[in-house]
């Protein structure tokens, strides 16, 4: 039994680490060396691990969830022949040419200007995972008296050469931009401000500083903290080391 999750955003305790690596090698995965620490290769073989039986994965083992009883219990079925089939790296539409899901509540149309999205359709540009802790935050935020908005979350590589030519950002692709190899906005990075004072002098620094917190609360990255750029509205859910990595992924 493991003492807390394991995996992307787990809480990755030495031991449990060691665990989630051992069940996944009796599973048929690939979790890399079973050396208690928590890599890509690690991420990855949890990944694939529920890509049998889960039609969402999120890299995670919870205490306690699905991912765990089956890897307790042994389960090694092989996948379905269509979760086997490696992802085509042939041709990435923009995720403005792309819907966004076929059904529920998704939005299906990306076009237009990013950052006059609904706050929900904003929300629903962020990786999954992410997503969830900018949840949080906000509702933190909410109820400590703040009224949080999100300026940015997805924006499109071709916005962000834009600000680049005006000076506003420094690099070419950020994790605003990430997409999935199919093309869905699927951001790492999000900009809140509140909806009073926006980047007014000084009461937004109220709250910057509380919603910097709550973002670390969270495990995220938050701009405020950098010391060449200050970017006080800023979090992100990936280190800043791992930006080519997320340029990888997506595709592009």
């Amino acid at each position: 039994m493991i003492t807390g999750s394991v995996g992307r955003y787990g809480v990755n305790r030495r031991e449990d680490v060691g665990l989630i690596q051992s069940l996944l090698k009796r599973a048929g995965m690939d979790p890399g060396p079973i050396d208690h620490i928590v890599g890509h290769r690690t991420i990855a073989a949890i990944f694939g691990y529920q890509q049998r039986f889960l039609t969402k994965p999120d890299g995670r083992v919870d205490v306690g969830g699905i991912t765990l009883s089956r890897l307790q219990s042994g389960a090694v079925r092989a996948a379905p022949r269509q979760a086997m089939q490696p992802t085509r790296p042939a041709t990435h539409a923009s995720p403005s040419q792309r819907p966004a899901h076929s059904g529920g509540s998704e939005p299906r149309d990306w076009t237009g200007d990013s950052s006059k999205w609904p706050q929900a359709k904003k929300l629903a540009s962020l990786e999954p995972g992410f997503r969830r802790k900018i949840e949080a935050v906000l509702q933190t935020l909410r109820s400590e008296g703040f009224r949080p908005t999100i300026v940015f979350g997805w924006r499109s590589v071709a916005v962000q050469q834009q600000l680049v030519r005006q000076g506003r950002s420094k690099v070419r692709f950020s994790f605003h931009n990430a997409q999935t190899p199919q093309g869905r906005p699927n951001a790492w990075a999000v900009d809140i401000v509140d909806e009073r004072w926006s980047w007014n002098e000084p009461d937004c620094h109220v709250f910057f500083r509380a919603l910097g917190k709550a973002g670390k609360a969270q495990g995220l990255v938050w701009g405020g903290d950098w010391t060449s750029f200050r970017d006080w509205a800023h979090l992100q859910g990936r280190q800043n080391s791992d930006l080519r990595q997320v340029k990888r992924e997506s595709g592009l």
